[in-house]
C-alpha cells in the first residue's frame, strides 16, 4: 500500500508542476470543459436528472413498476420499481442512471447488491448527446447518431440480461426498508435541488479532466494517440477528436460505450453509500464499449450509411445540438414550481 501512496504523491507533484509551468494550457483546457458543460451537459442532462429523482422520491417509480414487475423480476432479478431507473438511464445520459440507482437505494426500494448490479448496465449515453451532439454535430450525419444510440441501448440490454442471469439464485428481491414517499411539490423541489448539486459535481469533473487532458497533450502530440487518450479520459472531447480524424463509426461507439474516466468518477461520486465492486464496474464498462462497437459495425454492414459526408467540425458547439423543446418546457415548469413554492414557505415561517 505504501507504493500506492508514493505513486499518488509523485503524480500530484508532477501535475502541480505542470500547472505552474503551463498555466495557459491548463486554463485553455478548463475553458473547453466549461463550454462542454454549458452547451451540452446542463441543457441535455439536468431535466432528465430532476425527473429521474422525482419519480423515486414521489413513489411514482413504485406505481409504474407494477406494470414491469414480472419481466423485471424474471429477466433482471430486480423489483419492478427498478424498471424506471433502467429506462431513465437509457434516455437521460450517463449520470442520470447512476443518480436514479442511488435514489432507489436511498429510498429503500433496492438493496446494496441490486444497486451494485444495476450500475453495471445503467450507465448509458442519452439521445441528446449521441444523436444531436455526436451524430449531427461532430460527424455531420444524424443517421450515424441513430446507429450509435441504438447500439448503446442494445449493448445495455445485453449487459442487463447477463447481470440478471448471473445474479444469486433464491435471493429476496423485495424492498426491506422503504421510506415514506414525499408529497409531489416537496419531491419536485428537493429533486431540483438534488439534481443541481449533482450537475455542479459533474461539471467540476468535466472541467478538471479537460484541463488535465490539455496538459497531457503537450507531450502526446501524435493525433491518433492524442485522440485515444482523449477518449479514454473524457468522452465528449474523445468523440470530437475521433470525428476530426475520420475514424470508423464503431470506434466512436466504443468510446461512447466506455464513457471515459471522467464519467466514471462522476458516477462514483454519486454512489458513495453503495457497496460497489470497482473491478466489476470497470469490466462492464469495457464490455459495454466492445458490445456497442460490434453492434455498430453490424448495423453499418446491414444498413449502409447514406452518402452524406462526415464533417470534421472543430467549431464551438451551439446549444441547439443538445437542447430540445421538452427540455426547455421542463426547465420552465421547474422555475414556475419554485416561484410558486416560495410564498408558501414564507407563510410557514410567519406562522412559526
Amino acid at each position: 500500500m505504501k507504493w500506492k501512496q508514493n505513486l499518488l504523491l509523485i503524480t500530484t507533484f508532477l501535475i502541480a508542476c505542470a500547472l505552474l509551468i503551463f498555466p495557459s494550457e491548463a486554463a485553455e483546457g478548463a475553458r473547453k470543459g466549461l463550454g462542454y458543460c454549458l452547451q451540452i451537459l446542463i441543457p441535455s442532462l439536468y431535466p432528465f436528472m430532476v425527473l429521474a429523482v422525482f419519480l423515486v422520491k414521489s413513489s411514482l417509480s413504485d406505481k409504474i413498476g407494477h406494470v414491469f414487475e414480472a419481466p423485471s423480476r424474471v429477466l433482471l432479478k430486480l423489483p419492478g420499481s427498478a424498471a424506471t431507473a433502467v429506462f431513465m438511464s437509457m434516455i437521460g445520459g450517463y449520470p442520470t442512471g447512476g443518480r436514479s440507482v442511488a435514489a432507489l437505494y436511498e429510498a429503500g426500494s433496492i438493496n446494496g447488491e441490486q444497486a451494485s448490479r444495476m450500475l453495471c448496465f445503467c450507465v448509458n449515453s442519452g439521445p441528446a448527446f449521441v444523436i444531436s451532439a455526436v451524430g449531427a454535430g461532430f460527424l455531420g450525419n444524424r443517421q450515424a447518431g441513430y446507429y450509435l444510440f441504438v447500439s448503446q441501448i442494445i449493448a445495455s440490454v445485453l449487459l442487463g440480461l447477463i447481470c440478471g442471469a448471473t445474479a444469486k439464485r433464491g435471493a429476496d428481491i423485495s424492498p426491506t426498508r422503504r421510506r415514506a414517499p414525499q408529497k409531489a411539490l416537496t419531491a419536485l423541489i428537493s429533486s431540483a435541488a438534488d439534481a443541481a448539486r449533482a450537475m455542479m459535481n459533474m461539471c467540476c469533473f468535466v472541467i478538471l479532466f479537460a484541463s488535465v487532458l490539455n496538459l497531457l497533450r503537450i507531450w502526446v502530440r501524435e493525433p491518433g494517440s492524442s485522440a485515444a487518450l482523449s477518449g479514454f479520459l473524457e468522452v465528449t472531447g474523445g468523440c470530437s477528436d475521433f470525428a476530426q480524424l475520420h475514424l470508423p463509426l464503431w470506434a466512436v461507439s466504443l468510446i461512447i460505450g466506455w464513457g471515459g474516466l471522467c464519467v466514471h468518477f462522476q458516477i462514483l461520486s454519486m454512489i458513495e453509500q453503495i457497496p460497489i465492486k470497482l473491478p466489476r464496474f470497470f469490466l462492464f464498462r469495457v464490455l459495454h464499449g466492445l458490445f456497442a462497437a460490434a453492434i455498430t459495425f453490424g448495423l453499418e454492414k446491414l444498413f449502409p450509411l447514406s452518402e452524406e459526408t462526415f464533417s470534421n467540425t472543430s467549431a464551438t458547439l451551439v446549444p441547439a445540438f443538445s437542447g430540445s423543446g421538452p427540455a426547455a418546457a421542463a426547465l420552465i415548469i421547474l422555475c414556475a414550481a419554485f416561484i410558486l413554492y416560495i410564498p408558501s414557505e414564507k407563510v410557514e415561517l410567519y406562522r412559526r
